[in-house]
């Protein structure tokens, strides 16, 4: 499992880092050579403003583009489902504070990540607010915002009771829906790209990680529906081996997977 993350990871960076880098700078000048082949784009030269006369998009520009796609797609493309991956399927001692401290490795990149694409709204054209890749992005902060929160309320509150509670159902499922929309934002983003009056990724970059990220996404679904039967299989045990039992499936927490919060 651990080779194949990690080759998932890595087609994912490449192909990324390939789609928002490749093909050349526009340079800007006249409106004339500015329109191009784009006047059917909403990026149009009415929409973006310029660099002291140096052309929209300088080298440091296209370098902060390619640096808030590597760390989103590092977030949302790796370290956000394989901390969900390991949560489910792993079993030690302290799994939850990796997975903790995993996850918010993951946020703070995230922010990183945020922050640059704050950066490039605010110096690119003037539209680009309105494209769903930077609503969906903020939407993204706002909501990871509560995980740590949640996931901590989640963790005591099923030490105390010994089964899920509302905190749990939300932390699981927030969880669920902020790594797909992520992987779907990151698709989102490189069709922006190709949008923009500079050099668009290719059609095998944005395959390349569609392949990658759909393929990360599938081994988080099934880690998950892996997780929930082995809870339910472990929660059947429980019940066979203490039918008359109010605490069933608490009974069944000597083992070291119960304790770390394995079927949580």
């Amino acid at each position: 499992m651990k080779p194949t993350i990690a080759t998932v990871f890595l087609i994912a960076c490449i192909s990324t880092t390939h789609a928002w880098s490749g093909g050349p700078y526009y340079n800007g000048g006249s409106d004339g050579d500015s329109r191009n082949d784009d006047s059917d784009s909403s990026y149009s030269s009415n929409g973006y403003q310029g660099f002291g006369g140096q052309g929209f998009f300088s080298d440091s520009y296209s370098t902060k583009v390619i640096a808030h796609a590597v760390l989103a797609t590092i977030a949302f493309g790796f370290l956000f489902p394989a901390g969900g991956i390991l949560i489910r399927l792993a079993s030690f001692r302290g799994l939850w504070v990796v997975h903790a401290v995993w996850q918010l490795l993951a946020y703070a990149l995230y922010i990183a990540a945020f922050a640059l694409g704050v950066y490039l709204v605010r110096t690119g054209p003037r539209n680009m607010l309105h494209d769903p890749h930077p609503i969906i992005g903020i939407v993204l902060l706002g909501l990871l915002f509560f995980q740590p929160f949640s996931g901590l309320l989640h963790h005591f509150l099923f030490r105390k009771h010994l089964r899920r509670t509302l905190w749990s159902y939300l932390h699981l499922w927030l969880g669920r829906i902020v790594v797909t929309l992520g992987i779907i934002n990151g698709g989102l983003g490189l069709r922006l790209a190709r949008r923009m009056p500079f050099g668009r990724p290719s059609d095998g970059a944005i395959i390349g990680y569609g392949v990658a990220a759909g393929f990360m996404w599938l081994l988080y679904v099934l880690s998950a529906i892996i997780g929930e039967r082995r809870r339910s299989r472990v929660r059947e045990q429980a019940v066979a081996q203490n039918p008359t039992s109010r605490k069933v499936y608490a009974s069944s927490k000597t083992s070291s997977d119960a304790n770390e919060g394995r079927y949580a």
